[in-house]
């Protein structure tokens, strides 16, 4: 799933690559969508990898893949099967993956208009073909869809709506409740040790939704924290949009939560937030200030004492979990969108707007690496089991990185 549990901590069992060697790619642009809802091969979502090693992963224009090694040696990853909904589109959505192999992702449709609206899906291999099967499908209400869905302990589907609406939904296709909360961007849920889930908006709150408990039927909102309140010592940088969050207003980040129960998320005002269970603001950081900007959800060291996460301007930061102060500074040409992955030795790996793909070491902030994927980067990296790192860039190619 988004960043790996969720809580999104970011961490991966597997250990990354050191001396990046392009070993395969999937041109997705080559592929032909039906009904496209936009002409290019855009990738801005991330993959999701199951224990196999198969890659999920969607476009822009609105098809979802499930790509694997080739059968024999070659040098180009394998479409195992795709999936397009008419007129619809996942968006910025990374799919989740369920104990039993079943994919949950959503896609919205009438995207242009403002009867946008988001439907759940969850998609099982074919037996023979290209095309999965769906196990079933959830009205997750209006808006355009295009939060990363994520799972629960057990097996409860987390899953918004563009306009808010938060859908707990079991792994039968059973709605369990809903509740309104603020129009999302991106912003996945997260949940704490105790069962709350919380959810950034961009109406600027972060949301924390208490489930129903002993005889209620309904979940409630415990507490809404407003990143306005708490605007910091700088000056934000704003615009109108587009861009989304160029008002500085709201986040479009998902919110990471320590096992403390401490949430932390960065907003469109250049902030990052440390906010403990009941509501209250513990620290905030000011990153440099850029429109939008941070979009990355802050991914977590093995120790839980550090935080690393990117922004619009100012490169990559790492941050003590208890203070917020400044361990270390990585700065880099243009912005990052993507989210950090943390590997099982504490290596960082983060894509750019300009199209490279960094290594930092997760204690000292040192340069491990620099790969040119010689296009802009928005996804997630996403570490495989076999130690292979897939990205994926805007004009539709999926890459997979070894060690050479």
């Amino acid at each position: 799933m988004y960043q790996m549990d969720p809580a999104h901590s970011g961490r991966s069992p597997y250990v990354g690559p050191r001396k990046p060697l392009l070993l395969r790619t999937f041109n997705t642009s080559v592929v032909p969508t039906p009904d496209p809802v936009f002409d290019s091969a855009d990738i801005q979502s991330s993959a999701a990898i199951a224990p196999d090693g198969t890659a999920y992963i969607g476009l822009h224009n609105g098809t979802l893949f499930a790509l694997r090694d080739p059968s024999s040696a070659g040098n180009q990853l394998a479409a195992r099967w795709s999936f397009h909904p008419p007129g619809g589109s996942s968006w910025h959505a990374t799919p989740a993956i369920g104990s039993d192999g079943t994919v949950y992702v959503g896609f919205s449709t009438n995207n242009a208009s403002p009867d946008a609206e988001g439907t759940l899906y969850a998609l099982e291999a074919p037996t023979s073909g290209i095309e999965p099967v769906v196990r079933w499908s959830v009205d997750l209400g209006p808006g355009r869809q295009t939060s990363s869905p994520t799972l629960g302990p057990d097996g409860t589907i987390y899953a918004m709506g563009g306009e808010g609406r938060l859908s707990a939904i079991s792994p039968a296709g059973m709605v369990l409740w809903s509740i309104q909360s603020g129009p999302t961007l991106k912003s996945s849920p997260a949940l704490g040790p105790d069962g709350t889930v919380y959810v950034s908006s961009m109406n600027g709150k972060l949301y924390a939704i208490a489930p129903p408990a002993g005889r209620q039927q309904q979940a409630s909102v415990r507490w809404a924290f407003r990143f306005a309140e708490f605007p910091g010592r700088g000056q934000s940088v704003v615009s109108h949009s587009p861009p989304a969050g160029a008002d500085g207003i709201g986040s479009g980040a998902s919110p990471t939560v320590a096992p403390d129960g401490s949430i932390y998320v960065g907003a469109n005002n250049s902030n990052f937030y440390a906010v403990s269970p009941d509501g209250q603001l513990e620290w905030q950081f000011q990153a440099e200030a850029e429109i939008a900007g941070i979009w990355s959800t802050a991914a977590l060291s093995a120790d839980n004492a550090t935080l690393y996460f990117g922004a619009n301007k100012g490169g990559m930061y790492a941050l003590n979990r208890l203070d917020g102060s400044l361990r270390w500074q990585y700065p880099i040409v243009g912005s990052i969108y993507s989210s950090p992955a943390v590997d099982a030795t504490g290596t960082i790996f983060t894509g750019s707007t300009v199209g490279h793909v960094f290594a930092i070491d997760g204690s000292s902030g040192q340069l491990l690496f620099d790969y040119d994927a010689q296009a802009p980067i928005w996804t997630a990296p996403a570490l495989r089991p076999d130690g292979s790192l897939l990205i994926a860039d805007r004009l539709g190619r999926v890459m997979l990185l070894g060690d050479a």
